[in-house]
């Protein structure tokens, strides 16, 4: 399942990977890990199928490594059929709550053609 695929991909570089959301208990921890999820799934353009849209978040306390973000990336490319979406990758800050720390945070989306059940 690709779920899978990607959360396996995407432990190789951090042991620390949730899907979808992450609950209260991580965050009450450092809010060092990886999110990932679907966001956006479209027909395609000959109707025979789907795109699949997969967005990769880092999280890190103060900032991310120098080259997590191009790591990432490279493990996505090696699951079978995935390419980067074509939008630009972003980065986002807040502050942890009740406390001075600056979180900074990466994403990029991916895609991933789907056949449709037969």
């Amino acid at each position: 399942m690709i779920l899978d695929d990607i959360k396996t991909k995407l432990e190789e570089i951090d042991s620390k990977v949730y899907y979808g959301a992450v609950s209260e208990s991580v965050k009450e921890k450092p809010w060092n890990y990886i999110v990932f999820n679907r966001s956006v799934m479209r027909a395609s353009q000959n109707k025979t199928g789907f795109s699949v849209i997969y967005s990769v978040h880092i999280v890190r306390e103060e900032f991310i490594p120098e080259g997590l973000e191009e790591a990432i990336i490279e493990k996505m490319l090696e699951i079978s059929g995935m390419r980067l979406a074509g939008n630009d990758c972003t980065y986002d800050y807040v502050t942890k709550p009740n406390t001075d720390m600056v979180v900074e945070m990466f994403s990029a989306d991916f895609v991933r053609a789907k056949k449709k059940a037969a």
